[in-house]
């Protein structure tokens, strides 16, 4: 409290030198600053409690350095003032500390904790030296730097042991918005990691021995698989194994079990597989542990996919409690309220996954059920280029049914008929006829006869009277 008083004494004394806008970016640090401190310690701070290195301590000896193998291990060092403004140190170190607290929410995740990764504050230090002394795998480095009247903040994370980058983003926001920047900013850098983290370490788990990857390896291995494409059976058989063979050598590991019985889920949504496996599997999960976002959201999924709509809802609300940072729990709960007849207000949570994470590999599963949302409400156009743009990433069974039915809608009858073939591709046994049940279950709206009858025109058949 002292170091505020002094602050404030030290903007009264020189007012006539600070700008206005200065001044409010001093005070307005200060009181977030502040208030993060106080936020850390009623939440507990973050998920490490690693000794602080000394600081003019050298670095280890070469060599590989100490990881967390057990699951990704991350320092997050204090951003870096790059602005002349010496008040903007107060956003940079802000922002690095709720990053922290972000990841530490993450329970797959090592996190490095505050006191250890803001021992590096000022210093110019290499991203391996850090890896081997604080005993982690990835670094995440940024910078905040103010131009004219705006700010602009990047990030990359590092894998140190290879100093390649794996991720990397910029952000430009006006100044005049320096609060919800920082909210902003740090919500968007948290959501895009979890898939960075994931793919790095799926790519890292590639590359090495069958018997040299742990458990964590073999189930991030399956759950890239899965994600990567929700409709393919020989991803989910893949998934299967991967988990299977974790749960051998970890019976309790809890991540497993769920990713196992999102994986089945998926097959039996396709009629393969044995009734009740699934849930079985997501019960161990969340007795071993409840108080994972991850395990919820692989819940929730599970439920979508066995057709389950007021179950799912309510494990992603679970989920999102857990983790508020989460694209795809977002984009899960957004997905969730199409089926419970909500369309409009799906739209909200995949809009705000599709913000936060453009690049996440779940990406062509947001776009297609945004195209079906947009279909609903008779926003077609919208709904075609949500569509094209799914498909170009991964075709899918959502994405081009609804495009298919969005090209016949706007009367292009060729294109239509050809996205029609695709989906026959994926669904063969499905037709216009199983079309209209799906989207009468979804609304019974003229909209949605207005998409069962552009999929009739798609497939080159007669709409009947009541489509």
């Amino acid at each position: 409290m002292d170091l505020i008083l002094s602050i404030f004494d030290w903007i009264g004394a020189n007012e006539a030198v600070l700008s206005g806008i200065a001044a409010t970016v001093v005070i307005v640090g200060v009181l977030i600053t502040v208030g993060r401190g106080a936020r850390s310690l009623f939440r507990g701070g973050a998920a490490s409690t690693s000794t602080p290195p000394d600081p003019d301590a050298p670095a280890s000896e070469a060599g590989d350095p100490p990881l967390v193998v057990d699951r990704p291990s991350i320092a997050v060092l204090p951003f870096t003032n790059l602005s002349e403004d010496a008040q903007h140190e107060y956003l940079a170190d802000g922002l690095s500390e709720e990053i922290i607290l972000g990841l530490s929410r993450i329970k797959q995740f090592f996190v490095i904790a505050r006191n250890s990764s803001f021992t590096y504050k000022g210093r110019n230090i290499d991203s391996q030296q850090v890896s081997r002394e604080l005993g982690v795998r990835y670094v995440l480095e940024g910078s905040v730097r103010k131009h004219g009247d705006r700010v602009r903040i990047t990030a990359q994370l590092v894998d140190a042991t290879n100093r390649r980058t794996a991720w990397a983003e910029r952000f430009d926001r006006p100044l005049e918005d320096i609060v919800e920047v920082d909210d902003e900013v740090t919500e968007a850098i948290v959501a895009a990691l979890q898939p960075a983290l994931r793919r790095a370490e799926a790519d890292l788990a590639r590359r090495a021995r069958a018997e040299d990857l742990t458990a964590w390896g073999l189930v991030n291995q399956a759950w890239v698989a899965v994600q990567s494409d929700l409709g393919s059976r020989e991803a989910a058989e893949s998934a299967i194994a991967s988990c299977e063979e974790a749960l051998r050598r970890d019976p309790d590991y809890a991540l497993g079990h769920a990713v196992l019985a999102l994986s089945r889920s998926l097959l039996l949504r396709e009629g393969i597989g044995e009734e009740g496996a699934p849930d079985e599997a997501i019960r161990r999960a969340l007795q071993l542990s409840d108080d994972d976002p991850l395990i919820h959201h692989c819940h929730a999924a599970l439920n979508g996919n066995l057709g389950r709509t007021t179950d799912a809802l309510g494990a992603w609300e679970r989920a999102l409690e857990l983790d508020p940072n989460s694209a795809a729990i977002r984009a899960g709960l957004g997905i969730a309220r199409i089926y419970n007849r909500q369309p409009d207000l799906a739209l909200e949570g995949i809009d705000q996954a599709l913000r936060l994470s453009p690049r996440d590999p779940l990406t062509y599963h947001w776009l297609a059920n945004r195209a079906l949302a947009c279909s609903l409400l008779g926003r077609w156009d919208e709904a075609l280029e949500a569509a094209e743009s799914s498909v170009q990433r991964t075709g899918s069974q959502v994405g081009y049914a609804v495009l298919a039915s969005a090209l016949a809608q706007a009367g292009r009858d060729d294109d239509a008929r050809a996205a029609y073939a695709e989906l026959r591709k994926r669904a063969p046994g499905m037709d216009p006829g199983d079309f209209k049940k799906l989207v009468r279950g979804l609304s019974t709206g003229d909209q949605a006869d207005a998409l069962a009858r552009a999929m009739y025109r798609a497939a080159g058949m007669e709409p009947p009277d009541a489509a």
